[in-house]
Order: C-alpha cells, then structure tokens, then sequence
C-alpha cells in the first residue's frame, strides 16, 4: 500500500476552488436532479484544473456558446484513478476509474469531452489493456472545438503575437497541439507562432517530467523557450494544457512575457466573461496570508470551511501545489 497522502494532495482542491470561481455554485458537482436528465455530452474536468478554476468556468462558458448540450463533472467524485495507479495503488486506481466510467455510460451521451491531458493518457492505456472497460467514444475538448468552428459566434478581433507553448512527446499531444493552433487562427488578428516542441518535454509539463529532465536542464528549456518568443516578437506564451499553464506560472515573472492557457483567450473574442485568473495572481504575489484575506469573505458567503480554505492557499500560494511523483501529477 503507498504512503502518498491523498487527503494532503486532494483535500485542498475543493475549498480552493470554491473561493476562486466567479460562480457561487459548484458548477463540477451537479445535483441528481443534473445527472437524472439526459444530455449529448459529458464534459469531463478531472481534479486539478479545479485549482485554476477560471479555467475550468471558461471552456464550460465556450461550450455554452456553442449551444452544446452537455453536463460537467469533475473532482473527486469522478476520479480517473492516475494519482493512485502512480502511487502504487493500482487496484484503488482502476476501481476508481472504472467507477467513473460506469457513471458516464449511465448518462448515455453521445460522447465524453475530456480535458485533462492525464485523465486522456489514463483511459487510452488502460482502456487498450483490457483493465478498463469502456464503449463510448471520448475526446478532447481541443478536437471537439477545432471540429466545430463553425458553431462558434462571431469572434472580436484579439490584436497579439502569441507564441504557441505544445508537446510532440505523444501522437495524442502532437494532435491536440495542431487542433489548439486551429482555434487561436480563428481569431481574427491573433498571430499565433508555432514554438519548438521536441519530445524530450514529454506529454505535458509536470513535476515528473521536471525531475526526468533534471530542474536545471528543464530551466534552461524553459528560458530557451521564452527567449525564443520574445526574438519571434511575441508579446505572450500560451499553454494547450492546464497543467502547463499551472507548472510554468512562475515563469511569467522571470522572463517577462505574459504566460496564458489557450482557452483563456477564447472567451476573450466571444464577449464572455471575464474570467480572472485569481490563482496565477495568487501564485505570482507569493503571499499566502493576503490570498486567503481576499477569499475568505467570498468563501465564507458560500458556505466554505475557513480553516481549509486557509491550509489550501499556504499550500498552493507559499510555494510549489503539492503533487504526486510521477508523470500522472497533473
């Protein structure tokens, strides 16, 4: 049985989340009611997205404007087991992850949206190992947008050059990477540069791959990548994944140059929002005891539990959020 500390990694997810939405409600947890009813499609959040909340409260207003029909799940109560399979409690794992399966064909839509890169690697691996078991299609939300452009309202003009931060470490990362490029160029005067992406990054930036490529060589990858930016004559970095986006935030402040998640900048050109990004403000103020003055009012008016709201920013906004080791932490 592992020692990992599942209570200190998950616990603060919620509280944290709670105070960073703009909305009261739990928009990942839906009622029975929700779940009674049917609808096309699962959006599907995973754990740790719920961290950087606006987020999670940007692809769902997207979606929203696409007048797709869809419920959005996400946290604990829909885990897809990969902290635990990497913690060496594979059985809990795939127990939890079968769970979460099952619930999704109980609501019989058309198809999943997945959003999270390892929740994505989870099932593929697991799926074509015969461990899980499975029938609907799932696909990332980046593949479901790029195929229904059309279905977006009119975009507003976004006047940038943004360098496009990806990873060439698995086929799914590399389409994923060529689909987010497709929706930035449908904005109309956005410049979207493509930036090197060898595999050596892996699928998706983590603390395990940090430790894989060793943190002085994954540092110099990180100013390379900047650097190569700024001589593009980009004004901004933009992540296709949320665990990038959360990874490299400190980044921002020590090369200069503005550091987004891509579905960041899509409700930017639709006219929706705004959705500020509390946590990566937060995280650059480095100053868990004002994080935690700003949201205890709002955290407190919607029922939320102080003294964890006040160990999730010492965790998230004193240093590094706490992660798994390995490759799953995302």
């Amino acid at each position: 049985m592992s020692r990992f500390d599942y209570a200190n990694y998950f616990a603060p997810i919620a509280p944290l989340a709670q105070a960073l939405s703009e909305s009261p409600d739990t928009f990942w947890e839906p009622t029975w009611r929700q779940l009674s009813r049917p609808h096309e499609y699962v959006l599907y959040l995973g754990c740790n997205v719920l961290r950087t909340t606006h987020l999670a409260e940007s692809i769902v207003a997207v979606l929203g404007a696409m007048n797709v029909d869809f419920i959005t799940v996400g946290g604990m109560r829909f885990c897809c087991g990969a902290a635990h399979g990497q913690a060496g409690d594979e059985k809990a794992g795939l127990r939890l992850a079968q769970h979460t399966l099952d619930k999704f064909a109980a609501l019989r839509p058309k198809a999943v949206l997945t959003y999270c890169p390892t929740c994505n690697k989870r099932f593929d691996e697991q799926l074509a190992a015969g461990a899980l078991r499975f029938d609907l299609p799932y696909l990332h939300t980046t593949q479901f947008i790029a195929e229904r452009l059309d279905q977006l309202p009119a975009r507003k003009a976004i006047r940038r050059r943004v360098g496009l931060h990806a990873h060439h470490g698995s086929a799914r990362a590399r389409e994923d990477a060529q689909r987010t490029l497709a929706i930035l160029r449908s904005i109309p005067e956005l410049d979207v540069v493509e930036l090197p992406a060898g595999e050596e990054w892996g699928y998706t930036c983590s603390s395990f791959m940090t430790a894989k490529i060793g943190a002085e060589r994954h540092g110099r990858m990180v100013a390379d990548m900047f650097a190569t930016a700024k001589d593009l004559r980009c004004d901004g970095l933009v992540a296709v994944y949320h665990s990038c986006y959360r990874e490299l935030l400190r980044a921002e402040r020590e090369h200069g140059l503005e550091w987004l998640n891509y579905i960041e900048l899509l409700p930017t050109s639709l006219g929706l929002g705004p959705y500020p990004a509390l946590y990566k403000k937060f995280v650059l103020d480095g100053d868990p005891e004002a994080a935690f003055a700003a949201l205890a009012g709002r955290a407190a008016e919607r029922g939320g539990d102080l003294k964890r709201l006040r160990h999730a920013t010492q965790l998230h906004f004193g240093g590094k959020a706490p992660t798994p080791r390995g490759e799953n932490s995302v």
